[in-house]
């Protein structure tokens, strides 16, 4: 698991229980602060390219 910072947004590589496929989930700032188990993406992407592009246009 790999967490990367871009534009104080959070992204958080995972492997895909079903599929065994990398995902990135993408948090604000804010989501972020409430912890693990607490917080939800706001964003699921399928590649770190697709993350930051949506990071870009939130």
């Amino acid at each position: 698991m790999k967490i990367i910072t871009y534009k104080r947004f959070k992204i958080k590589e995972r492997n895909d229980d079903s599929t065994g496929y990398p995902v990135f989930d993408v948090y604000t700032k804010e989501e972020w602060s409430y912890g693990s188990g607490l917080r939800s993406a706001e964003w699921e992407a399928s590649s770190l390219k697709e993350a930051k592009e949506f990071i870009d246009s939130y």
